[in-house]
């Protein structure tokens, strides 16, 4: 647990700090408390919407295991998604939540290769949205944008979304990519595993998605749906607060895709939970849109909701999970069993 608590506290510090940096260079009355004279009607609001997000996803998960045949609690579903988001708050580039994620359920009695593939199925819905977004918005995008370094970092994050989604579907279907890239995490975290594990535990794995893409494409059709409903909330949680701080006129979908691509290029900053490239990124392409001073203010509001809070309340859960289990080991297990039929 220590190793945890010394993730959440330099995530915080590096966030923290570029945001009082950027609240003494460009505030005018500089408060990095600002969010106590946030109006807190909004405030509620924007928790609840974010409430909302968690609890579709976990809705979505507890769709995917269904279809497989899984009676999981909801309870563990909203954990899986929780924490799963927790994680990603405190890895390098964002991308401890999806392993965390599959090992909640194999922890669970949800088979490796299923688990394995809704997580990564997900993910592959994930980049088809986001594809579907940035074809759709980049001309209007260049269109309302200044001519900055702001857009330049839009421009960067589209062509960045097309690379990933077209890396991720390759890997996703290409069996050599695949095994390659496995066997590359097995001799990086000295695995004990073999070739013909590897090979064993792919075929599993790509019977699973054939059972997944092949016999219900109107179940992850409906995923990638929600899952634009979900970004959908993530936006209003943006746009209500822009328009309590800056007003203006900019729509909600213009926002919406601006924050799609921002995204895509933020959160690959290599620090934990990509903490000081988010801010950075957009401190440079708000303060086009909104100046400096709205700009800052809107982000420490924004990263308060969706990222210091679930990261604080995070950690105390978490904890408090963990002396769970290290109870249920010493009482002699956990009696949970998952119960699958076809």
């Amino acid at each position: 647990m220590k190793g945890i608590y010394k993730k959440v506290f330099l995530s915080i510090l590096i966030s923290f700090s570029i945001i009082t940096i950027f609240q003494m260079l460009y505030s005018k009355n500089f408060n990095i408390f600002s969010v106590l004279k946030f109006p807190l009607n909004v405030l509620l609001i924007n928790f609840f919407i974010l409430f909302l997000v968690y609890f579709i996803n976990a809705l979505r998960l507890q769709m995917l295991l269904k279809f497989f045949g899984y009676k999981f609690p909801f309870k563990e579903s909203f954990k899986n998604i929780f924490f799963g988001a927790f994680f990603t708050f405190i890895t390098p580039m964002s991308i401890g939540g999806q392993p965390y994620q599959i090992y909640h359920l194999v922890k669970n009695n949800i088979k490796g290769t299923d688990a394995t593939n809704i997580v990564i199925s997900k993910t592959l819905e994930i980049s088809f949205v986001i594809l579907f977004l940035d074809l759709i918005f980049i001309k209007n995008v260049l269109k309302f944008m200044p001519k900055s370094f702001g857009l330049s970092i839009i421009l960067i994050g589209f062509f960045v979304g097309l690379s990933i989604s077209f890396a991720i579907f390759l890997s996703f279907v290409n069996r050599k990519i695949l095994k390659k890239f496995l066997l590359f995490l097995i001799k990086i975290f000295k695995l004990n595993h073999t070739e013909e594990e590897v090979d064993n535990w792919i075929d599993n794995l790509q019977k699973s998605i054939k059972t997944l893409w092949l016999k219900n494409p109107w179940l992850l059709i409906l995923d990638m749906f929600l899952y634009f409903i979900t970004l959908l909330l993530y936006n209003s949680i943006l746009f209500l607060i822009v328009k309590t701080f800056f007003g203006g006129e900019i729509s909600f979908f213009s926002l919406l895709a601006i924050l799609v691509m921002m995204n895509t290029v933020a959160y690959y900053v290599p620090t934990p939970g990509s903490s000081g490239g988010i801010e950075g990124t957009y401190q440079v392409v708000f303060s086009d849109l909104f100046g400096p001073a709205n700009a800052i203010n809107i982000i420490t509001i924004y990263r308060f909701v969706t990222f210091y809070v679930p990261l604080i309340l995070g950690t105390i859960f978490f904890t408090i999970s963990s002396k769970k289990d290290k109870m249920k080991v010493v009482n002699g297990g956990d009696k949970f069993v998952n119960n699958k039929g076809h």
